[in-house]
């Protein structure tokens, strides 16, 4: 019961946190979708997406897609361009509200469902989507192992995971990955991002503390990730180590260089 209660508190920890982060990485979300960048997330999405999408067209279907822990709506936004019926979840209800906004002024006539939810427990009948997506999201979880299997539940068959992510919080626990970012970092200029979209100093220390309290912090993925894919039973697993280049801007692949953003495609 202890453990339990521990994760409860710590669920509440990581709400409140993104519910702080909400306007700020809604700005940063907005700035993505204004300029180059959703250019390459959209051809990427395309690339990753486009096969699933054709085959639920094909079947005479919508496809139905879901973005696990959207946040200010960035991939139920590009998921609806791509025609597809978005159910959108996130346990933050300040993300919800800044997801809703973003997507009425992005895609106003999208069939996008927002709902405030656990990712890991999702309230959705077993083969409900065709395509699961999330970004930045399973290093934040505190059952990742549990998540993967309940996004392979909510997966038809044939239907496909798309997990974009990194090694964000390493450097908690790795000398050498912490001294590459204090160096990158300090070298960089990150020219992307305004003020208005970064977390400040007491913000980031506070993410600091939770990531220290979760388990992916400490793992080496994307290892992890297939190994746990695999034992679930996925179909077939790939992972492209390489895609920050594709969707990175050059200041960003600098800044960001000791955690590189990776993917993972999984197929039920």
């Amino acid at each position: 019961m202890a453990g339990t209660a521990a994760l409860d508190d710590l669920g509440k920890t990581i709400t409140a946190y993104w519910d702080g982060r909400a306007q700020t990485y809604s700005n940063g979300v907005r700035g993505e979708l204004s300029d180059k960048r959703r250019c390459a997330w959209q051809r990427v999405l395309a690339r990753v997406a486009n096969a699933t999408i054709a085959r639920a067209i094909g079947e005479g279907r919508t496809p139905r897609a879901l973005d696990l822990g959207c946040g200010p709506g960035f991939f139920s936004i590009l998921l609806a361009d791509e025609g597809c019926a978005v159910s959108a979840v996130d346990m933050s209800a300040a993300m919800l509200e800044r997801a809703r906004a973003n997507a009425a002024a992005a895609v106003p006539d999208a069939d996008i469902d927002f709902i405030q939810c656990d990712a890991s427990r999702l309230p959705f009948a077993d083969a409900t989507f065709d395509l699961a997506v999330s970004r930045n999201l399973t290093w934040l979880l505190r059952d990742p192992e549990g998540a993967y299997a309940e996004w392979l539940r909510v997966l038809r068959p044939g239907g496909k995971l798309v997990v974009f992510d990194a090694n964000w919080y390493r450097y908690l626990v790795d000398d050498r990955v912490d001294a590459a970012r204090r160096r990158d970092q300090r070298e960089t200029v990150l020219e992307d991002y305004d003020a208005n979209s970064m977390a400040t100093d007491d913000q980031e220390r506070r993410c600091e503390r939770i990531a220290a309290e979760l388990p992916l912090t400490s793992a080496h993925r994307p290892q992890w990730d297939v190994g746990v894919l695999v034992r679930l039973g996925a179909a077939r697993v790939e992972v492209n180590e390489a895609v920050w280049q594709d969707l990175w801007t050059p200041s960003e692949q600098s800044f960001y260089a000791s955690s590189p953003l990776f993917l993972i495609e999984s197929y039920k």
